[in-house]
């Protein structure tokens, strides 16, 4: 087979693999994942109550977040150990939290991760203490259920032909999730330059903050 043409089955090979992964990904995340929603233990502490949160943010947990605060009231403070998970869910909770002038903390012993850290800066004070454990990375759009419909869609109808749409789709998506990302450090007074960390660090690793960029960043206030 000439050279050409073994440039362009090699090409049409790589976008049926990246199509293959993409459709897995579609089943994975609308058959749920296995992922579990967050969890929540109540604390008394005198008349109020501490609330800890576990578990990992899924699409909608921002509302059931709401009831289960307002059904414990008066709180005293939310408390994360999570790994993460739904970032537009942490967004929406982290305003929440802001809005009813909330403190956040991470426990000693303890970590808030990839987009638990969205919610934990919406608390009006935050607290990390020493041994806790706060970690950034770059959000995965894998979990964007209606970005994964979108992508199906377009494979369904165009097949390997329709690379270049789903390109674009990808890319459209997470331009979208950095400009949300970025507006909500702002109203957040949080400092810009998380997202250097934010954006250098793969999905699949982890940029475990210091204590200096911890402070640095405003995320300890």
């Amino acid at each position: 087979m000439p050279g050409g043409g073994r440039d362009r089955l090699d090409a049409q090979n790589r976008v049926s693999r990246f199509i293959a992964l993409l459709l897995a990904a579609a089943a994975f995340c609308f058959a749920g994942g296995g992922a579990q929603a967050l969890d929540y233990e109540f604390y008394r502490q005198g008349r109020e109550t501490a609330v800890l949160v576990t578990g990992e943010f899924q699409y909608g947990d921002e509302k059931r977040f709401r009831r289960e605060i307002q059904n414990a009231k008066p709180v005293s403070e939310v408390i994360f150990a999570s790994p993460g998970g739904n970032v537009y869910a942490a967004l929406a909770i982290g305003r929440f939290l802001r809005e009813i002038g909330l403190p956040t903390r991470v426990n000693r012993g303890q970590a808030c991760a990839s987009a638990c850290v969205y919610a934990l800066i919406g608390g009006i004070f935050r607290t990390v203490e020493p041994g806790a454990r706060v970690g950034v990375h770059m959000s995965s759009i894998t979990g964007n259920k209606e970005l994964l419909r979108d992508v199906t869609e377009v494979i369904r109808r165009q097949g390997p032909a329709g690379a270049k749409e789903v390109l674009s789709l990808i890319e459209q998506s997470a331009a979208s999730v950095m400009a949300a990302q970025a507006r909500y450090l702002v109203d957040m007074s949080v400092s810009m330059e998380l997202m250097h960390p934010i954006t250098d660090t793969q999905s699949d690793e982890m940029h475990w903050l210091s204590r200096r960029e911890l402070e640095r960043y405003n995320i300890v206030n």
